[in-house]
């Protein structure tokens, strides 16, 4: 008899678990489809299309942006969005626009030491007084210069922020005043 009521218990249990994970999976596990909710909700996520319920870029994202960045109202809705990369950092919603090729998907690079590329560059510009961001890398914090052939550090020109993404490319959207 107690073989019978473990067995039981065993089976509902099972039962149990399996109607939690089905419940707790429906949409995927998505959290609130309100980026400002989202972001005050989970505080830190740098790539919030996976676990957000809300279309992959929010109306209120593409206009904070495009105001945030000075991106005149003749710039299209869908050229904004597509250029747009969005973020939670401490609670608060991050956008980037990619504009001229700025890294917003890429984290600072904050090395000193010169890479392959550089060195390279380098070689064959002796003198070179600025090296290309093609070739420094354009998440690099400093701007280079080639000096007697070897890569030089001329002077830092961002810093990464707390999630280590470059701080001047990144704006802090506020909440959409709704006017009733």
């Amino acid at each position: 008899m107690a073989a019978l009521v473990v067995s039981i218990f065993a089976l509902l249990w099972i039962l149990i678990v399996a109607v939690n994970s089905e419940v707790s999976s429906a949409g995927g596990g998505k959290l609130s489809s309100d980026p400002f909710e989202y972001c005050a909700t989970v505080l830190n996520d740098d790539n919030p299309v996976q676990r957000f319920a809300g279309q992959a870029m929010p109306e209120e994202i593409v206009d904070g942006i495009r105001r945030a960045a000075n991106l005149g109202a003749e710039a299209p809705e869908d050229w904004i969005a597509r250029g747009t990369y969005w973020r939670c950092m401490d609670g608060s919603v991050y956008a980037c626009f990619v504009g001229a090729n700025l890294p917003c998907d890429e984290k600072a690079d904050t090395s000193r030491e010169p890479s392959g590329a550089m060195l390279s560059y380098c070689k064959d510009n002796q003198s070179s007084g600025t090296i290309p961001a093609v070739v420094a890398g354009r998440a690099s914090m400093y701007e280079w210069r080639c000096r007697s052939g070897a890569p030089e550090i001329i002077r830092q020109i961002s810093k990464p922020d707390a999630r280590g993404f470059l701080s001047n490319y990144w704006y802090r959207l506020d909440r959409p005043v709704s006017v009733e």
